[in-house]
């Protein structure tokens, strides 16, 4: 039997006992405490008379306190300022309070109140209206006009942004809770992906006593490097000297299916989905234009090769160390949005890479130079941007106080995530073995990667999943999650891309998340390193036709890259302001 590196005991067990496939890992239960409905104490209105005072550590101002009706009944709907710039919104059931709280993150660099949840489209708690829920801005806001991330120019925004807002809304929100119904709630959760991914990692790690579970998406833990190195190397490497692209987007979807003709075959199902990319190993010879090729349409020229595997590869110093934990990953082809459809075009992830550099990533704020042309791939470059690591990156691994206090993670990411490459959570999570052992993190922490699905979702694969409600289980009755069912969008263009739309709710729409959409097809998903196999060839639109197996895939336990040293406990420092600067305080 082959081994797999830093798995458990306890699930090696249950993933391979009756051999190399194996049904062992069966949904576990997804039952969530029976906790009865609990009505408020005292009038909505009344909550703007609330005192806050050394709730949080500035100024908490109510905004205004009312009544709105949703399709799911009736919430008091609270507004409120935490000095100095940040606000928040708080929503509390006026009928089925069922005594749970959960806060949502906010993705991108924020700067508005989003009061909606990703992949919870089958909780009934959620879609029923039964949570107390909240969000914040993060104190982000900018005006109309201000440039993307110019927040950054004032130093208490850079604190309010990478930990504070969330902590502070979390305790104002959990005081609301405690005056409105006369006791606190049972449970707290927090979900998010993306930037939200950040927000709950830097949770679980600097205020692990917050939430009781945290659903983390596609995490932008690696903040700092993935915000300059990664994506300025995504689009410096397609970079003639003249500025222009070499590789545009007309030719993805020919890369994509000579990786899925060579690959697909790899985890036992042909299904144009590769459950562990890791295995694969592209040549761009698969597709390279023959010598003399006057048609380039239907192949690669050598320049448009070169930059395939440049970037696969990423930036790399003289003796060939990676300056990045890991890029895009084979069968993510079409989810390359950073490479333009014409050469006029800009791709997004280029405009907000210059952002990033410009405002976010450097101590300076705004930055000098933040032009992808004048980027150096460099030493000194990488400890530049490594200088706020302590200030924005969620990338501790030693989870203890948050495993004491009884917390529960999910850990999830998409397989064909370019926005954000899965190896950083990969490498997070054999990070967290590690420091704490691998049987100890299987109490606590579960990972989930999704094959053929993109940044928070979309893509070609099965992108469709609900985290809160195993989340649930896991943290009320002890039921770990042994396998996540995912579902398929028979139109990959209407998969969940960046959460669920749930929206505002002061309107009539679903306050939580929107209910699930028709799936063609479902599928386990195990935790990681473990993936599905088919029972039975053909059998593969169904839960039921797969079992548990290993993946060929042959890879290191830790990457060694530059930022190796990054995951490491105890590197984060709490921050304040000193003459218009910021200031490192002593003690966390």
């Amino acid at each position: 039997m082959k081994s797999v590196p830093l798995l458990s005991f306890a699930l090696l067990s249950a993933a391979f006992a009756l051999g190399p496939f194996s049904p062992a890992l069966a949904a576990s239960p997804l039952a969530s405490a029976d906790l009865g409905s609990v009505k408020p104490q005292i009038d909505c209105t009344a909550l703007m008379r609330t005192s806050l005072d050394g709730v949080a550590t500035t100024a908490v101002t109510i905004v205004s306190a009312s009544v709105t009706d949703t399709m799911v009944g009736q919430f008091c709907k609270v507004t409120g300022t935490i000095a100095p710039t940040i606000n928040f919104e708080v929503h509390l059931p006026l009928s089925k309070w069922t005594q749970r709280y959960l806060q949502s993150g906010c993705g991108g660099l924020c700067g508005s109140t989003s009061v909606s949840f990703d992949q919870a489209s089958s909780c009934a708690p959620a879609l029923n209206g039964e949570f107390v829920v909240a969000a914040t801005d993060m104190g982000t806001a900018t005006k109309r006009g201000e440039p993307i991330g110019s927040f950054a120019t004032d130093p208490q925004k850079r604190i309010d942004f990478a930990y504070r807002s969330n902590h502070e809304t979390a305790l104002v929100a959990k005081a609301l809770i405690r005056t409105f119904y006369g006791q606190g709630p049972r449970y707290s959760y927090f979900t998010g992906c993306s930037d939200g991914g950040r927000e709950a990692m830097i949770e679980a790690q600097r205020f692990p006593d917050d939430f009781d579970g945290v659903s983390a998406g596609a995490p932008a833990m690696n903040f700092q490097v993935q915000n300059s190195f990664y994506h300025a190397w995504v689009i410096a490497a397609n970079r003639r000297p003249d500025g222009t692209p070499i590789l545009l987007a007309d030719k993805l979807e020919l890369l994509h299916s000579a990786v899925i003709a060579h690959c697909d075959k790899l985890d036992g199902i042909t299904d144009g989905l590769l459950s562990d990319p890791r295995a694969c190993k592209v040549e761009t010879k698969w597709i390279a234009c023959a010598k003399g090729t006057r048609d380039s349409k239907k192949c690669l020229t050598p320049a448009e090769s070169q930059v395939v595997r440049r970037i696969y590869d990423g930036p790399r110093d003289a003796m060939g160390k990676s300056y990045l934990v890991g890029g895009p990953l084979p069968g993510s082809e079409l989810q390359w949005d950073f490479i333009p459809a014409s050469a006029n075009a800009r791709a997004m992830s280029a405009m907000l890479g210059e952002a990033m550099r410009r405002y976010v990533i450097f101590p300076q704020s705004p930055a000098h130079d933040a032009l992808v042309n004048n980027f150096k791939f460099d030493d000194k470059t990488f400890a530049a941007v490594s200088e706020l690591h302590s200030l924005n990156d969620a990338m501790d691994p030693d989870l203890s106080s948050f495993s004491q206090h009884g917390g529960k993670l999910i850990l999830w990411h998409g397989w064909s995530d370019t926005s954000i490459s899965p190896m950083t959570s990969i490498a997070y999570y054999k990070a967290v073995q590690q420091q704490m052992g691998a049987e100890q993190t299987d109490l606590f922490l579960r990972l989930f990667m999704l094959p053929g699905t993109g940044h928070c979702g979309g893509g070609d694969g099965f992108a469709q999943i609900d985290t809160l409600t195993p989340l649930m289980a896991w943290a009320e009755k002890g039921h770990a999650p042994r396998q996540l069912v995912a579902g398929k969008i028979p139109d990959r263009d209407k998969a969940p891309r960046g959460g669920l739309p749930g929206g505002d709710m002061s309107g009539k729409r679903v306050p939580l998340s929107a209910a699930a959409q028709k799936e063609s097809a479902t599928r386990p998903v195990y935790p990681f390193p473990i993936i599905p196999r088919p029972i039975r060839a053909g059998d593969t639109t169904g839960t039921s036709g797969f079992a548990a197996g290993h993946s060929t895939a042959k890879e290191p336990n830790v990457v060694d890259w530059h930022g190796s040293s990054l995951f490491a406990p105890g590197f984060q420092r709490n921050y304040s302001v000193r003459d218009g600067a910021l200031f490192i305080l002593q003690n966390r």
